[in-house]
C-alpha cells in the first residue's frame, strides 16, 4: 500500500510542467504567497519629491528659515542703463555685489559705502573714471576681469582706500594704472593680458625707498607686450618677494 502511494505521487510531480514567466507580477504574486512579512522586505528608495527643495547657493537653511545674504546679478541682459543710480543704497549691510557676464558699458553709482567685495568680471566696461569708486571706503576686493577697460583715471583707486585686491587682466590697458604707488593697501594687482608696454620705475611703489603700509604680495604682468629686461630692478622694491611678481610669456 505505502509502495502504492509513492508511485502515485511520482506521477504527479512528473505531469506538472515548467514554471514559466508570464509577466512582472509573477514574482510579485509569488512573493505573496511565501509568507514573507512587508517588515522582511527592502525598503523602497525615497521619492525625490518628497526629500523638499534644495538650499539656495550662497544661502543657509534652517527647519523654518532660509537666510540669504549678498544682490548675485550675473548671466543676466542687465545694461548700465538698467540699474538706477542709488539701486542699492537701501541695503546699509550688504558687503558683497557680484554682476559678472551682463552688458553693462560702467561701474554702477551709487553702491552702498558697506561693500567689501565688487564683482565685475565679463562685462563691458571701457573705463574707470574718478567717480566710479567714490565712497566705497570699505571696498577690500574689486574685480574687473574680461572687460574692454583701456584706462583708469587719475584718483579712481584712491576713492576705494582700503582696497587689498584689483583684478584688472584680460582687458586693453596699455599702461599701469595710476595711484598704485600711492595706495596704502593694495597687495594683489593682476594685470595679465593687457596691452601694457612700459613699465616706470615708479608705477608700482612711492618714490625713493620709502616702504608702502602693505607690501605686495602678487604682481602678475605676464602675457603683456612690455620688454620685462627692460624694467628696473628698483621698480618693484616694495614687493615682499620675488616670488610674488610674475612676468613674460607674451604672444
Amino acid at each position: 500500500m505505502t509502495a502504492t502511494l509513492i508511485l502515485l505521487l511520482l506521477a504527479q510531480v512528473s505531469w506538472a510542467g515548467p514554471f514559466q514567466q508570464r509577466g512582472l507580477f509573477d514574482f510579485m504574486l509569488e512573493d505573496e504567497a511565501s509568507g514573507i512579512g512587508p517588515d522582511e522586505r527592502a525598503p523602497e528608495l525615497p521619492d525625490l519629491d518628497m526629500l523638499g527643495p534644495v538650499c539656495p547657493f550662497r544661502c543657509q537653511c534652517h527647519l523654518r528659515v532660509v537666510q540669504c545674504s549678498d544682490l548675485e546679478l550675473g548671466t543676466n541682459p542687465l545694461k548700465s542703463s538698467g540699474i538706477e543710480n542709488g539701486a542699492f543704497q537701501g541695503m546699509k549691510k550688504l558687503s558683497y555685489i557680484r554682476i559678472a557676464d551682463t552688458n553693462i558699458t560702467t561701474i554702477p553709482q551709487g553702491l552702498p559705502p558697506s561693500l567689501t567685495e565688487l564683482h565685475l568680471d565679463g562685462n563691458k566696461i571701457t573705463k574707470i573714471d574718478a567717480s566710479s569708486l567714490k565712497g566705497l571706503n570699505n571696498l577690500a576686493k574689486l574685480g574687473l576681469s574680461f572687460n574692454d577697460i583701456s584706462a583708469v583715471d587719475n584718483g579712481s583707486l584712491a576713492n576705494a582706500p582700503h582696497l587689498r585686491e584689483l583684478h584688472l587682466d584680460n582687458n586693453k590697458l596699455i599702461r599701469v594704472p595710476g595711484g598704485l604707488a600711492d595706495h596704502k593697501y593694495i597687495q594683489v594687482v593682476y594685470l595679465h593680458n593687457n596691452n601694457i608696454s612700459v613699465v616706470g620705475a615708479n608705477d608700482f611703489c612711492p618714490p625713493g625707498y620709502n616702504t608702502k603700509k602693505a607690501s605686495y604680495s602678487g604682481v602678475s604682468l605676464f602675457s603683456n607686450p612690455v620688454q620685462y629686461w627692460e624694467i628696473q630692478p628698483s621698480t618693484f622694491r616694495c614687493v615682499y618677494m620675488r616670488s610674488a611678481i610674475q612676468l613674460g610669456n607674451y604672444k
